[in-house]
């Protein structure tokens, strides 16, 4: 795949953040776009975003946590454009923060069900369509998260991880069937998104919301680190050019470099884990 125009590409968590940024940079390139979120009123808006910037767009409301959601969303975009060329599995939550112990099964379940089980469904609904075809390329969106273990974000963390190791393994796959299939595991660090702010506007005690001081504690620091974190445009750029590169690997920056090359040193050494925090120097 040289070129993204006439493509047919699918993303979901389309209604903002690193997803909307997505939609826009495809549409720029001449993609055809079938989106979707699970907040109908901000894909509504992205929608318009598409089709202002010139592209033929459909938009679906789905939850990619409900696996005959993702089954309609692929029905969708069949009828529309015929055929799926890129597929980015982007739609996520923050989770809860707080002890692992003290978070509710309710709690993991939510954020395992969304974060993992929506890349779980998406790699089962899209991806045989795209080996019996040929021209298709898939982009898992993961995170640092899912490289390293860091304290009171057990759920999110546990949910990443078992990302990276779905699209690794899906590599893999393709790989050895000598599928012209390609994979991206995009691994964001920190990214000016709403994704933490999310989180804290959920209601106390509810399922997902933060737990405890510490917790609350960690939040605030993620909240910051957004704030000042890359511009999702950037961000879908690298997208694009990772797509048109077959690149696996995609981190959006260096920052957690140092961490996750002690964390693979402690494991290689049989070490005790140590936490180490990111430079965002």
């Amino acid at each position: 795949m040289d070129t993204l125009r006439d493509k047919t590409v699918v993303v979901t968590g389309a209604a903002s953040g690193i997803g909307l940024a997505m939609v826009r940079r495809f549409a720029v390139a001449g993609s055809k776009l079938v989106i979707s979120d699970i907040d109908g009123a901000k894909l509504k808006q992205a929608l318009g975003e598409a089709t202002e910037l010139g592209a033929s767009a459909v938009a679906m409301t789905a939850d990619v946590a409900v696996e005959s959601q993702n089954q309609a969303l692929f029905e969708t975009a069949i009828e529309n454009f015929g055929q799926i060329n890129v597929v980015c599995l982007n739609a996520g939550v923050q989770g809860p923060m707080g002890q692992s112990w003290s978070l509710s099964k309710d709690d993991y379940e939510w954020t395992l069900g969304i974060v993992l089980g929506g890349v779980i469904n998406g790699v089962r609904t899209f991806v045989p369509h795209l080996v019996d075809h040929g021209d298709g390329h898939v982009v898992v969106t993961a995170s640092v998260s899912g490289h390293v273990a860091s304290p009171f974000n057990a759920p999110y963390a546990i949910a990443k991880h078992g990302v990276v190791t779905l699209a690794e393994s899906l590599f893999h796959e393709l790989q050895m069937e000598q599928s012209t299939v390609g994979v991206t595991c995009l691994c964001p660090g920190s990214v000016k998104t709403n994704i933490a702010n999310a989180a804290a506007a959920l209601a106390p005690g509810s399922t997902g919301s933060t737990k405890g001081k510490l917790g609350s504690q960690i939040l605030e620091i993620s909240q910051r680190a957004v704030e000042d974190g890359l511009d999702p445009e950037t961000v879908s750029g690298q997208v694009h050019d990772a797509i048109l590169g077959r690149r696996f690997w995609l981190f959006t920056d260096n920052s957690w470099d140092d961490p996750i090359a002690a964390r693979a040193g402690e494991i290689a050494e049989r070490l005790q884990p140590r936490f180490r925090a990111p430079n965002f120097g």
